[in-house]
């Protein structure tokens, strides 16, 4: 679709509201303008009117990001998150949807299970696998080259300039200690966007595509983790090509390259893959044991309740606006049911270990699995999150989180339930983080 029309027609008042309420509200967050969503809303028409007349004359300005840090692991620098404020990321969250119309595809990132799921199709095919590593993927991405090809598809200098803006402003360090002079960010492109994502697909696509179209390989790439499954007559001239074509868009490949049979397992997005099995990679199993032991060891025994429903999504996972979060419906691609039978066991361990035998309802990962294959649309086994009613969920945030409703109506009701269950969404992607 043409990226003027899109332009016109998304960048109205009437389509920024709506954007707003489906894609931004549910999804709050501060920036360095500790505007909150509520002063936010308050002001809702001005700060759409600021965007749409700033965006039309080429003069928008994105405050500087609220830059927040998250380990990586101790052998890993720490990964940097821009935060934007709410007016930025509403801007952003319309740019990416005007970016998605007009690439299409091509610039969306494919789930990780679909991914696995075409490998162990693919696997037979083939004798060989190599896998690459971009080294600081968004940090490393060259700004002029990216404007080049996202002119050949859009022309409005418009538009050019806002995603311009967009990716040479800076981020501060949370919290500020000290004042410091603007400088503009001269390499890369922000991570924790809403274009971010978009933005660094359709600077790969190139690469994409050209590999994507040759039938003597299958190619895949997840943000910067790249694998392609080729036979031994190509696979030094295919080697060579790739790191060629990734080094001249100025990207640096990391040293852990990986390559061999496919008769060898190799891991990729936290799964490990051979011909004939997948399963999930010992530290991310370690990762999961580690997450249900520590809610045996803090939970306090007199919250038992508290403590089979913690127990419980981190072993089924759940619902929650059609999206499916948890460590099994992560690894729903597995084949390696010894493996879940063994996590059972250990949770049965535990419960034995805390001297909760009989106090407590605790569900299976084996069962959980069954379900996800075999009956998710009809479960009940899996929570659903968007099919409790309001009652339901009194229920949970009273008996559950102790929270006191007292004289509080359905709006705080909601807004405190999506909270927590926000919150609990983050806790489960601890289990899951760090995949490449």
């Amino acid at each position: 679709m043409q990226a003027s029309y899109l332009w016109k027609k998304l960048f109205t008042k009437k389509h920024l509201i709506e954007h707003y309420e489906e894609k931004v509200k549910d999804k709050p967050s501060v920036g360095l303008d500790k505007v909150s969503p509520r002063k936010f809303e308050q002001n809702l028409d001005e700060n759409i009117e600021i965007i749409i007349r700033k965006s039309m004359n080429g003069s928008y300005h994105f405050t500087r990001y609220k830059q927040l840090l998250f380990t990586k692991g101790p052998t890993k620098p720490p990964r940097a998150i821009c935060v934007p404020t709410l007016r930025d990321k509403l801007t952003a969250s319309a740019l990416n949807e005007l970016l998605v119309g007009v690439y299409g595809d091509k610039c969306k990132t494919i789930i990780p299970q679909l991914v696995i799921d075409d490998i162990t199709k693919k696997i037979p095919m083939y004798t060989h696998f190599i896998k690459l590593d971009v080294k600081s993927f968004y940090g490393s991405i060259n700004q002029d080259k990216l404007i080049k090809i996202i002119k050949r598809k859009i022309h409005k200098p418009e538009i050019i300039s806002i995603i311009w803006n967009a990716i040479r402003t800076e981020a501060l360090l949370y919290p500020i200690k000290e004042k410091t002079v603007k400088k503009e960010r001269i390499l890369g492109v922000p991570e924790g966007l809403p274009i971010s994502n978009t933005l660094a697909n359709i600077y790969m696509q190139d690469i994409d595509i050209k590999y994507r179209e040759l039938d003597y390989i299958s190619y895949y790439r997840y943000v910067d983790d790249i694998l392609i499954l080729v036979n031994e007559d190509k696979f030094f001239d295919v080697k060579k090509n790739i790191c060629d074509d990734i080094k001249k868009l100025g990207l640096e490949l990391n040293d852990k390259k990986d390559e061999g049979l496919v008769t060898e397992s190799f891991e990729y997005l936290g799964y490990v893959l051979n011909d004939s099995e997948v399963t999930v990679r010992k530290s991310s199993v370690l990762k999961i044991e580690q997450s249900i032991e520590e809610l045996f060891r803090t939970i306090k025994k007199d919250n038992i309740g508290y403590l089979q429903w913690k127990l419980n999504l981190k072993i089924t996972g759940f619902i929650l606006e059609s999206h499916k979060y948890g460590w099994l419906f992560f690894y729903s691609q597995i084949t390696d049911l010894s493996l879940l039978f063994h996590l059972d066991d250990v949770v049965q361990k535990l419960i034995k270990r805390y001297k909760l035998e009989g106090k407590i309802k605790i569900k299976r990962f084996v069962r959980t699995y069954a379900e996800i294959h075999m009956a998710l649309h009809e479960t009940k086994y899996i929570p659903n999150l968007d099919d409790l009613k309001l009652e339901d969920k009194k229920a949970i945030l009273s008996d559950i989180y102790q929270m006191d409703l007292t004289d509080k109506d359905e709006r705080f009701v909601e807004i405190q339930f999506h909270k927590i269950m926000k919150r609990e969404i983050r806790d489960i992607e601890k289990d899951i983080e760090n995949i490449s």
